[in-house]
């Protein structure tokens, strides 16, 4: 075989192999740009960004809150990171998402908060929004997800993204300051005269283990400790006091309390949230320090303690609540019926 012979038989084995290997395609590189830009940009912020390692299967990886001196505060959110500009569809004064049934399914109840990133090539821009928050949100007024214009990944909005983790901007005490703050951080309304401690020992339950919190809690702890000739008088600033006894709690790691789930309440319904929520090791370290500083004063003290469960129940008192207990017996005979 000539030396020409030879180099067009290799030739022809190059070519056929390279013809036959997998191709790249532009939507891969389109993708990777979004994962890019918005892992560059949280860079840029001290937040950690962990890019899932294996198949993603609507989680691209988690981002890790770090404070200005660069500490884990462990407020920790997943990531759904789409590039392109098919994704949004322009609605005016926000966009529309258009999410798969399965990922609707997947991010309402995956564990942490799901904040999905686009990446808008029309304008350069990285759109954000907590998905699972919107879809965890009941009657809502719109059947897709929606993403804010001013929504944009940059320096101020950053931290935005660990809204639904609770707050960020309260220093952590040591045990023995968060007692003092809770005893001496009181409402200053006289008619609604209340303590962050007074909203935490009165809501223990379930052997002290969990911390119960709602509005009738806080209203009886209130007509007890009103001393004024007037009745209880209640208005933004008392929901707002509560409402910091919440974030208090949360960022002292005190309760683990579903703070996404609670704002629902507090921003889309305007109501005062309910919860039961389970202590931590440090709320559980604040109990003891309450019973020590109990016993410090025993002579001067009532012979009880604070650290005690409450029980809770629900009340069944009005003749509505008796309907609907009758209602509810009659219902399950009526469809038995047919199957006896």
């Amino acid at each position: 075989m000539s030396i020409y012979a030879k180099f067009c038989f290799v030739y022809t084995l190059v070519s056929h192999h390279f013809m036959n290997t997998p191709i790249v395609t532009g939507n891969y590189y389109k993708e990777r740009e979004g994962v890019l830009k918005v892992a560059l940009e949280l860079n840029s912020h001290g937040y950690v960004f962990r890019e899932t390692p294996n198949g993603d299967i609507g989680i691209d990886g988690q981002i890790e809150h770090n404070n200005e001196k660069g500490e884990a505060t462990g407020k920790i959110v997943a990531a759904q990171i789409k590039s392109g500009n098919s994704y949004l569809v322009d609605k005016g004064d926000h966009f529309a998402f258009y999410p798969k049934e399965k990922h609707k399914n997947y991010w309402s109840i995956f564990p942490l908060p799901v904040i999905l990133f686009v990446y808008y090539p029309s304008d350069g821009e990285i759109y954000f929004t907590d998905v699972r928050y919107q879809l965890n949100i009941p009657n809502k007024k719109h059947t897709y997800i929606v993403i804010d214009k001013k929504s944009t990944l940059n320096s101020v909005s950053a931290k935005d993204i660990f809204e639904t983790t609770g707050t960020l901007d309260i220093p952590y005490y040591s045990i023995d300051q968060v007692f003092s703050i809770m005893i001496n951080t009181v409402c200053q309304n006289p008619t609604f005269h209340i303590s962050y401690l007074d909203l935490f020992t009165q809501g223990l339950t379930n052997l002290c283990r969990h911390v119960y919190f709602s509005m009738d809690l806080a209203l009886t702890i209130a007509k007890f400790n009103n001393e004024t000739e007037f009745g209880l008088s209640i208005g933004f600033t008392e929901h707002e006091f509560l409402h910091h006894y919440i974030k208090f709690l949360m960022s002292q790691n005190l309760a683990t309390i579903n703070y996404s789930d609670y704002l629902i309440d507090w921003k889309e319904r305007e109501l005062e949230p309910t919860f039961i929520s389970p202590l931590t090791i440090r709320g559980r370290e604040l109990l003891e320090f309450i019973k020590k500083t109990e016993d410090s004063f025993k002579t001067e003290l009532p012979p009880t303690t604070l650290v005690r469960e409450r029980y809770i129940a629900m009340r069944f008192i009005s003749q509505d609540d008796i309907m609907r207990l009758n209602l509810g017996k009659k219902l399950r005979e009526i469809i038995k019926k047919p199957n006896d």
